[in-house]
């Protein structure tokens, strides 16, 4: 993938000073005073996207909320959406991937998810794509995320704002500095409604196809790729939806599942 020219010039040094200073709330105010209408947030729908909607909810802001439905989501995902929709009355705006399921899979030849080297491929197109293209279609210049330094691993080095260059803008992470407790009092003590998956031992929500309940003792997103992991091939962590865990744009002419049809190459549908 490109690189995208910084559209705004901001003293990361200076700004990830001032925000790790100020509390969660400010730093979404912060936000939206210095981007404008530039600013968005992307949701998951999981228990810190919770959080930050409700923040922007308090805040009053109108600012477009972006959900990316991959057509692999579980229902509940897809019925806490039209919830929050309904009773915060946010801009919440559904992107799409250009290609159905359906498409994706006639045109590969089969389905992405179930191998290795098509994994990244199925989460490039279905995920990554379509938000960095409305991004860079509206000229967004900036996006809110609840990434936590907590979570471990890449993203214990996390700013509260770093430059995003696949669409020549910024990543600001209002919750960069939570632990899981004051994510779970929030939620509480202002009674915001969850993905209720989260209650039956699903601690990290993805697609449907790509996501299974963690038994006791697991590490919180061991139930993310299992099927991939367990397989004995590479283990997959992240989506790339987060710039600092994003891969380069995959060669799209994967080898197939094991045993399967491997990929047949074909123009995209409306492309």
């Amino acid at each position: 993938m490109t690189e995208a020219r910084i559209t705004m010039d901001i003293d990361l040094k200076r700004a990830n000073e001032q925000l790790l200073e100020m509390d969660a709330l400010d730093r979404m105010q912060w936000t939206a005073d210095t981007f404008g209408e530039g600013a968005v947030l992307i949701s998951s729908m999981q228990k810190t996207s919770s959080v930050i909607m409700h923040l922007f909810h308090r805040l009053g802001l109108d600012n477009e909320i972006l959900f990316v439905d991959t057509g692999f989501h579980f229902h509940q995902t897809l019925t806490l959406r039209d919830q929050f929709m309904r009773r915060y009355s946010l801009n919440l705006l559904t992107i799409y991937p250009q290609e159905t399921p359906e498409q994706q899979e006639e045109r590969f030849g089969c389905k992405l998810y179930k191998s290795t080297d098509g994994q990244p491929i199925c989460c490039y197109l279905r995920k990554v794509k379509p938000f960095i293209d409305h991004m860079k279609v509206k000229g967004r210049t900036a996006v809110l995320g609840g990434l936590r330094r907590s979570e471990g691993g890449a993203r214990a080095r996390l700013d509260a704002i770093a430059e995003d260059l696949r669409f020549g803008g910024y990543r600001i992470h209002p919750l960069v500095d939570w632990e899981d407790g004051m994510v779970e009092a929030y939620l509480a003590d202002h009674d915001v409604p969850v993905n209720p998956l989260h209650h039956r031992c699903y601690p990290s929500i993805g697609c449907q196809c790509c996501t299974t309940a963690v038994s006791p003792g697991e590490d919180v997103r061991a139930g993310r790729w299992r099927h991939l992991r367990e397989g004995g091939g590479a283990k997959p962590v992240f989506c790339g939806m987060n710039f600092s865990e994003a891969q380069p744009v995959p060669p799209q002419n994967p080898s197939g599942p094991p045993g399967g049809r491997g990929v047949r190459r074909g123009p995209a549908r409306g492309a």
